[in-house]
Formats: C-alpha cells, sequence, structure tokens
C-alpha cells in the first residue's frame, strides 16, 4: 500500500518557560547560560552507566 501522506513520527517539545540565566561568567564556567539545562558531569559516570547496563543486560530482563 503506498500513500502519500506517511506518517514517520512525532515530535513532543514540551514548553519551557524562562526563569533566569547565569551571568555570562557562570554560563561560560557551567558550559550552559540555562539552569534549568544544566546537566552536570561527574568523571567516569558514563563508564559506571555502561558498567551498569553490561550486567542488567546479562541477567535479562526477568
Amino acid at each position: 500500500m503506498c500513500t502519500n501522506n506517511n506518517i514517520y513520527g512525532y515530535a513532543y517539545v514540551p514548553v519551557q518557560t524562562l526563569r533566569r540565566v547565569y551571568l555570562p561568567s557562570e554560563g561560560l564556567m557551567y558550559g550552559c547560560m540555562f539552569p534549568e539545562l544544566l546537566s552536570p558531569y561527574y568523571p567516569n559516570q558514563s563508564i559506571a552507566e555502561n558498567e551498569y547496563l553490561k550486567n542488567y543486560n546479562e541477567r535479562g530482563c526477568n
């Protein structure tokens, strides 16, 4: 079946309100001007997460 109106997916973008922004010096230090979007990096965080997922997947879902 071929149609001209294929829907490949939907986008969901929640409404965000601007509450405050960091000062330029803080934004440069954090790498982000908006506190709501700040996701700090912790050393070896990705390694620990990958190990957790690897171990979880070896055990299976049940």
